[in-house]
């Protein structure tokens, strides 16, 4: 008994050819097993009486489990982050300037990055980032404003132009936002603030 393995270096589909040589017969049995590492698919998620449930690699998981038995953010037994991507695109047509952002939430968020695609005025595009320090309570809401194009000098980020760079200059930006916290987070409403551009 002969074992092969096969280890697939990209995605899709994958095949396996057997050759023989001209006037030349064979006997064999194949048993094959397929081993995913990284990002998994779940087999089976289901409404039961014991809640959510999901079937991953044969093992039964019981999801949004009290937060006295496991960590929020914690999914297959791997401490996940917390990952929400707004697009901000009212009026599209109109070329405007990102002022600040309004979070309606109950725990404490970082913007990671705002990403502006590139134009004609700015091949490089336009980048930026709030840190979770920037947030302040206001009437209920955390609220920061935008700090400006870490890409205004040259395509590499440079945290003086994030600083004093550009104006975030845009008609739409998407924005990523993300929470490390392992309780249970709301997240009611994304606000961003706009001002049309002078220029």
């Amino acid at each position: 008994m002969k074992e092969i393995q096969l280890v697939a270096t990209t995605s899709g589909s994958h095949y396996l050819l057997f050759g023989l040589d001209n006037n030349i017969s064979s006997s064999f049995g194949i048993q094959i097993w397929i081993t995913k590492h990284g990002r998994q698919a779940v087999d089976w998620v289901q409404s039961l009486s014991l809640g959510w449930v999901s079937f991953l690699r044969g093992d039964l998981w019981v999801m949004n489990q009290p937060e006295t038995l496991v960590d929020r953010e914690n999914f297959f037994g791997e401490k996940k982050e917390f990952i929400v991507g707004a697009v901000a695109n009212e009026n599209p047509n109109i070329v405007k300037v990102l002022d600040s952002i309004g979070i309606k939430t109950d725990g404490t968020w970082e913007v990671q990055s705002v990403t502006i695609p590139k134009t004609l005025n700015y091949p490089h595009g336009m980048s930026s980032r709030i840190p979770t320090n920037k947030f302040k309570k206001r009437e209920g809401i955390l609220r920061a404003e935008f700090l400006r194009n870490e890409l205004s000098t040259s395509g590499t980020a440079s945290i003086l132009d994030l600083m004093r760079g550009e104006e975030l200059r845009a008609d739409s930006a998407y924005i990523i936002m993300k929470n490390t916290s392992t309780t249970q987070v709301r997240l009611y409403m994304v606000q961003v603030n706009m001002t049309s551009s002078k220029i």
